[in-house]
Order: C-alpha cells, then structure tokens, then sequence
C-alpha cells in the first residue's frame, strides 16, 4: 500500500497556458484528487463535462467563476464546488488553485470537449 505520493511523481499536465493540472495517482479505483491551477477561461471554448465521475472542487486559493447547472456562479478561497456526473460547466480564474477530489477515479476516456 502506498501511504505517501511525493511532489516527484506528481503528473502534471498543462492546457493552451490557462490550466495547468497536477494529478496524485494512488492504488484504487474508487476515488482520486488533484489540484487544478487556472489563470483565465477553461476550456478556452464551448465546455467541457465529465461523464462519469462525481466531482468536488474546494477552492484553496483566488477567485473566479464557474458556470455550472445553467448558470454563473462566484466562487472564491474556502468554497466549495460540487459537480454531478454528466453536467456541462466551464470555469474562468484569476490565480485559482482547486483541489478536485473525484469518485470514482477520474479518466481522459470519460472527459469530453464541448464545442461552443
């Protein structure tokens, strides 16, 4: 069982200079976190959704707004986001830095681009 993920083997992914994500990879399926840090829109275009995965955002750091459920919503350091499998949303930051806890494990093959 491994107990500790170092910032080593942390794998980060960057996207177009706005998000930049940075992915812990434990040993189970049922769950996984990350930490997302957005300067401006993400997606840049339309939307992206998650097909299969609940998600929770706590925003540790700046502010921004999320539009989620058919609507804009402020968000800033010490709220919390909470995303159901299949919904649309895009988010727009300025020095955001979330932490996304997703069940069950997050996966490309389940994220998708919506244009606009």
């Amino acid at each position: 069982m491994q107990y500790v993920i170092k910032q080593s083997d942390v794998i980060t992914t960057q996207e177009n200079g706005v998000s930049r994500f940075h992915e812990y990879r434990f040993q189970f399926q049922n769950a996984s976190l990350g930490v997302s840090e957005i300067n401006g829109r993400y997606p840049e275009t339309g939307y992206d959704v998650d097909e299969a995965v609940e998600q929770s955002w706590y925003v540790e750091n700046g502010s921004g707004v999320i539009w989620v459920g058919g609507q804009e919503h402020p968000i800033a350091k010490g709220d919390m986001v909470h995303m159901l499998p299949g919904e649309k949303y895009w988010v727009q930051g300025d020095n955001l830095r979330l932490v996304v806890a997703s069940s069950p494990e997050w996966s490309a093959a389940q994220h998708k681009h919506i244009g606009a």
